[in-house]
């Protein structure tokens, strides 16, 4: 009997945890609808950010340029490395993977300049701002 009293404390902890993150999405939600549009952002670092020999002051992430191709490939390359997308928004995977084919940076040949690694070592500040404004922007969609 003592178990399921301790399963039921459980349950309500982890109710308690969701409503919790759902109402944290609403807000975020609503924070999101009344920020202007931004379908082209341009980050700006506040010193120039180098990684493996590439170095950039700026980048620019064109959200509106993404397709429905673009959502199934991240999502895909989500599911081939074993993890479940349930909500985009509030998955840092996908953001990332977003931010990664929105950002129209490239090098002298065409090349993308800028991929997961790349994103994943910049500095905390500019990869939460970066991944905040594509949340934003996913926000915004609906």
């Amino acid at each position: 009997m003592s178990k399921d009293i301790i399963d039921l404390g459980n349950k309500d902890a982890r109710q308690a945890e969701l409503d919790e993150d759902v109402r944290q999405a609403e807000q975020a939600e609503a924070a999101a609808a009344a920020l202007k549009e931004e379908p082209v952002y341009v980050h700006t670092f506040k010193k120039p950010f180098t990684w493996e020999d590439k170095t950039v002051e700026s980048l620019a992430f064109d959200w509106d340029g993404l397709t429905g191709a673009d959502y199934a490939a991240i999502e895909d390359r989500m599911i081939r490395r074993g993890r479940t997308l349930v909500t985009p928004e509030f998955t840092g995977t996908f953001l990332v993977g977003m931010a990664v084919m929105a950002c129209t940076d490239r090098d002298s040949n065409g090349k993308r300049i800028v991929d997961e690694p790349f994103l994943r070592a910049l500095p905390l500040r500019d990869y939460k701002v970066i991944l905040m404004k594509a949340r934003d922007f996913l926000l915004r969609q609906g």
